[in-house]
């Protein structure tokens, strides 16, 4: 398109603002679907597997009720993380419903609250730095002579 001496400026930026597509999945397959981080095979073919499952969720995703009602009515589709929510948020009150009508309550709650603290864990942040070798950090005695050297 962009060597078509035939297209408009303004098709061309159009065309191109098409890109952020790509760009928009990447970020919906990293960030809420977490193949970024779970990552276990390198190369073409690892890349591959994890394209495959991506899609495949997303795929899965398409049966939520309230997106299937969307892409029946022929409306925009919702966004994958925000699906992935609702699908979460389904789960907890599935829990919940159950815990209400259970014959046991109490138990109920420790089993629960057992299950979510070994599934919600904390995790250390990378972003802090924490347990990173920062080196020396101090200049070497021939640096020292050498910067000495330069002022005189």
């Amino acid at each position: 398109m962009a060597s078509d001496l035939s297209w408009r400026t303004e098709d061309i930026i159009r065309a191109y603002s098409l890109r952020w597509l790509i760009e928009v999945f990447f970020e919906n397959w990293k960030g809420y679907e977490g193949w970024d981080a779970l990552t276990k095979q390198p190369g073409n073919e690892g890349s591959e597997h994890g394209l495959i499952l991506s899609l495949l969720v997303d795929h899965c995703l398409l049966t939520q009720p309230d997106q299937l009602a969307n892409l029946k009515h022929k409306q925009p589709a919702y966004t994958v993380g925000s699906v992935i929510n609702r699908v979460r948020l389904e789960g907890i009150l599935t829990v919940c419903q159950d815990l209400a009508t259970s014959q046991d309550p109490k138990q109920q709650l420790e089993q629960i609250t057992v299950a979510f603290q070994e599934l919600f864990q904390l995790n250390p942040s990378d972003k802090h730095m924490v347990g990173r070798d920062l080196g020396r950090l101090e200049p070497t005695p021939a640096l020292k002579y050498r910067a000495m050297e330069c002022l005189s």
